[in-house]
């Protein structure tokens, strides 16, 4: 089969970050949107392509893209959501991971 475009680009991680993702992986609780852009981490870490992800996980080609650019500017920061404008949060992250 005739692969068009262009090769996958990889991810570096190293074995700190690797830990790190695998762990947050598999809590039992957690935001799902996280988990989401940490298995599109792991799976450009693991060489796949974004066209490739993008089919797997349902989502597209730019979404890959851009959390690949996130996590290469800010690396485990890059995977939180980032502020949104308007009024504050009401609730702290450690009255949600109470609940």
């Amino acid at each position: 089969m005739a692969r068009n475009g262009r090769p996958p680009k990889g991810l570096e991680l190293t074995d700190a970050e690797r830990e790190e993702l695998s762990a947050r992986l598999n809590m039992r609780k957690g935001a799902t949107d996280e988990k989401f852009r940490i298995r599109i981490v792991m799976a450009l870490a693991a060489g796949e392509s974004s066209n490739v992800i993008a089919e797997r996980l349902s989502c597209t080609a730019q979404t890959i893209s851009k959390w690949r650019r996130r996590f290469e500017a800010f690396r485990m920061a890059g995977l939180s959501d980032a502020p949104r404008s308007g009024a504050g949060r009401r609730v702290s992250d450690e009255q949600v991971q109470e609940v």
